[in-house]
């Protein structure tokens, strides 16, 4: 089914981007990777994907086709952007050599507003779908991405349901031996991610640069945590989307077993990287309050944050 996608670019090969594109390419997916800093030294020395679950076994990417220059591609049919969010400016200048007129293109970035801006970039008659990404993932090398616990990509489509030409791709993932989910409302998935996304990266940065197991053996920190949780669950319903309590739960159980966990905001924190701050808590912040909601926690959060990662 894959290799019925045509010509796919994926712009952003890091932990997420060259997890998913490495086990895509894998498969039989014609794929062409855009890297940048790490190009050289993937091209020496292969891209390497390490399973975790499976005995910690290596799978090298082969075929591996790497670019620096999307010039060198030029259009495809899909173009995959896994580049993170703070480029989101300057997405549209980097895309463009590789989107045309029939260009489907599929987002599996963090946080809210990125099908929006593409849309805005590119036009919305065609398919934008966004793929939210709940596992743990880390790039340890430039060319080695460890993928700690497999979980599932979930699948949305930017203004409708999932279409023909949209359901191709996530069964290319299927495919590819990753677990899918499917949703009729992206923005459902959105502000779902979001519970777990906003307490754990946010406290992991502003409670000192610590890892999730930290959080939750902290009682302030764990009763935070609840707090930003129960607060986006109250934006998610001022937007006629009911998040059960018991999913804000069952985020805490699935973080228990993930250990010392260092969530990609606070690596890229403590790399000196910018962090996604208005996609991430920003963004749903700003949602929760055009609908008249208080949201004293994540408001806090969000401040801390710009005041931390300022300059980064």
């Amino acid at each position: 089914m894959g290799k019925g996608l045509g010509k796919v670019a994926l712009v952003g090969p890091g932990a997420v981007g060259g997890f998913y594109g490495g086990m895509l390419a894998n498969s039989g997916v014609d794929l062409r990777f855009v890297f940048r800093s790490s190009y050289d030294q993937v091209c020496e020395n292969g891209l390497w994907i390490v399973h975790h679950s499976d005995d910690c076994r290596e799978e090298k990417v082969e075929p591996l086709h790497c670019f620096r220059d999307p010039l060198e591609i030029g259009e495809c049919d899909w173009v995959i952007v896994a580049i993170k969010s703070t480029a989101n400016e300057q997405l549209e200048e980097i895309l463009k050599p590789l989107v045309g007129p029939g260009t489907n293109l599929l987002t599996l970035q963090n946080g809210m507003g990125n099908v929006e801006n593409l849309a805005t970039a590119f036009g919305s008659k065609r398919t934008i779908l966004a793929g939210l990404c709940f596992t743990c993932i880390n790039r340890t090398k430039p060319n080695r991405i460890e993928s700690l616990l497999p979980g599932y990509v979930q699948f949305g489509q930017y203004g409708s349901g999932l279409s023909e030409r949209a359901e191709e791709m996530v069964s290319a993932f299927e495919d590819a031996g990753i677990q899918v989910k499917r949703a009729e409302s992206l923005d459902e998935v959105l502000w779902r991610k979001l519970c777990w996304n906003v307490p754990f990266n946010g406290l992991a940065i502003a409670c000192g640069g610590i890892t999730t197991d930290r959080i939750l053996g902290n009682a302030g920190h764990r009763s935070r945590a609840s707090r930003l949780m129960e607060e986006i669950q109250a934006a998610a319903l001022t937007h006629e989307i009911a998040i059960e309590d018991s999913f804000l739960a069952r985020q805490f159980d699935l973080t228990e077993p993930m250990g010392a966990y260092r969530p990609s905001s606070l690596i890229d924190f403590l790399d000196g990287k910018s962090v996604e701050v208005e996609t991430i808590w920003g963004e749903p912040l700003r949602r929760g309050e055009s609908k008249g909601l208080e949201m004293r926690e994540l408001r806090q959060l969000y401040d801390e944050l710009k005041t931390l990662t300022q300059g980064k």
